[in-house]
């Protein structure tokens, strides 16, 4: 899916441990929406579209 509104980066948390600090990262795969929301885990796809529904409040 294409957005101008949304971006996204994927870091390695041996290589920036700061990173796994600040958003106490305790497994993979770790989202993190609009620097407050955390996802951890696979989830199935409309469980995850649900939970950034929930993180964005539309």
């Amino acid at each position: 899916m294409a957005n101008d509104t949304i971006s996204a980066d994927m870091v390695s948390g041996s290589e920036f441990p700061f990173l796994v600090v600040k958003y106490n990262v305790s497994g993979v795969p770790h989202t993190v929406v609009n620097e407050e929301h955390g996802i951890v885990g696979s989830l199935p796809e409309k469980e995850f579209a649900e939970e950034i529904v929930k993180a964005v409040g539309v």
